[in-house]
């Protein structure tokens, strides 16, 4: 027989669960404790792990059997609470136990802070700016100019290297009479003025022809990712091997289909041409899906408990910590900023409860709505997905079904489904409209306004401006 729990509600989104615990479940567990301890404790003349039941008991004492017991299976038992009752807690819990009764079923209380529901303004066929699609000037040059480089070609010079040019160079580095590895390096090509080098180099190598040499020195940061550089001053040798220009082919017959699929110059200036446009396009419609987004919000009303951003801003950091190129550590990166982590975290909290807003709002909207979303429908995006990835569709579906991901995607498609009935209902206006309308007063506005500027004095968390969209981190 499982568990069973009843939910109260209490206030500040707070519930309280009543869980009881069958009698043979109970039991089960006992039992299992016993086997545990019984593995770790040594019994006179019995093996590890074969002394009977009633000797371990015996040895250690129920108050350390009911202990292991709990500490084992109360965690199990509140998450079978949370999933028989379907909250959705935003923190640990708080459990109380009063005893463990020698027969019938177990009961604990589990008060727990769930997540917040927003309540929604009137979204139907608000009015929101849309901008109208816009190539930048200068654009498709741009482009031309970006399939010239990639067809670009390195020829030999007879003259000393400028910024623009390719050097092949050999360099020694040494640090107090020692040589260093990571220093070190034979026919290195690398351009002048693109950033791959440290400014001395760049410096030093400019005005060099092929066969002469230089030293100088390079001093690395207390910063620097790699140990063996990191505070010293190195001191380099460096010798020109050979200065290459770089040539750009003019834009010809030649280099379309050198470079792409298309027999002419026009056709591809034609297919880069809509390609623009529809990078354009594309970016007018993520921008009105947001501003979307963010109209509804405005119209709802929600308190972002302040475990929820914590928890947010966390994960961010986490997010930005592993995304650093390796050998750099969050430490070093926060130096290199010039920031403390308080700093950090302070500057990530409005954006983080912002986006956090927005996400309870669209969720508000799914549940008025009755947005559901098929297996169907999340076997279908992890096909697409592993088709965009080239992954295995069958170990994707496995990984998600096995390590939590298949209910977190079911609930990603749930609120792209949301955002989706906001789109089809709102109504686009000319975006020079939307800005006369902000731009009118009205001592509705006057009071917000003041409102917001003193959301500290309210217990409430002032505004950010970050967007969230599905998708984002939680």
């Amino acid at each position: 027989m499982p568990l069973t729990a009843e939910v109260t509600t209490l206030e500040e989104n707070r519930v309280r669960l009543d869980v009881a615990v069958p009698e043979d479940e109970v039991q089960k567990q006992m039992d299992r404790a016993i086997r545990k301890l019984g593995r770790e404790v040594r019994v006179p003349g019995f093996r590890p792990g074969k002394a009977p039941a009633e000797v371990i008991l015996q040895r250690v004492g129920q108050d350390a059997v009911v202990q292991e017991m709990l500490r084992s299976a109360l965690g199990d038992w509140y998450s079978q609470a949370v999933d028989e009752t379907g909250i959705v807690p935003i923190d640990d819990p708080d459990l109380a136990l009063d005893d463990v009764p020698d027969e019938g079923d177990l009961t604990f209380k589990a008060t727990v802070q769930v997540r917040p529901r927003a309540t929604l303004g009137d979204y139907a066929g608000v009015e929101v700016g849309r901008a109208e699609p816009e190539v930048p000037e200068g654009a498709l040059e741009e482009q031309l100019e970006r399939v010239r480089e990639q067809a670009a070609r390195l020829t030999p010079v007879e003259r000393a290297a400028a910024q623009g040019d390719f050097v092949v160079i050999d360099f020694d580095g040494s640090s107090k009479g020692k040589r260093l590895k990571n220093a070190t390096a034979r026919d290195y090509l690398v351009e002048l003025g693109g950033g791959r080098l440290v400014p001395e180099f760049d410096s030093a190598l400019t005005g060099m022809s092929a066969g002469e040499s230089t030293t100088f020195p390079v001093t690395y940061g207390d910063e620097d990712g790699r140990p063996e550089l990191r505070g010293q001053t190195v001191e380099y040798t460096v010798t020109v091997k050979q200065v290459q220009e770089k040539q750009l082919p003019e834009l010809t017959e030649d280099l379309a289909l050198e470079v792409s699929e298309f027999d002419t110059i026009d056709e591809l200036r034609a297919d880069l041409e809509r390609r623009l446009r529809e990078a354009a396009e594309a970016q007018v419609d993520e921008l009105y899906r947001r501003m979307v987004i963010d109209a509804v919000t405005e119209r709802a009303t929600v308190d972002v408990p302040a475990v929820m951003v914590d928890r947010r801003v966390g994960t961010i950091l986490q997010q930005t910590a592993n995304q650093l190129p390796q050998g750099v550590s969050f430490e070093q990166y926060l130096a290199a900023t010039g920031r403390t982590l308080e700093q950090v975290v302070e500057e990530l909290r409005p954006d983080a409860e912002m986006a956090i807003r927005r996400e309870l709002v669209v969720e508000a909207v799914a549940d008025e709505q009755g947005v559901e979303v098929s297996d169907e429908e999340i076997e279908e995006q992890v096909r697409a997905d592993a088709e965009a990835t080239g992954r295995s569709v069958d170990r994707l579906m496995h990984d998600l079904r096995h390590h939590g991901g298949w209910e977190a995607l079911r609930q990603d498609l749930r609120l792209k489904k949301a955002v989706d009935h906001l789109i089809e209902s709102a109504t686009a206006i000319p975006m020079a409209q939307a800005e006369a309308r902000e731009a009118l007063w009205t001592p509705e506005d006057e009071r917000r306004k003041a409102a917001e500027a003193r959301p500290e004095a309210e217990g409430k968390p002032a505004p950010a401006g970050k967007l969230w969209t599905p998708g984002d981190p939680r």
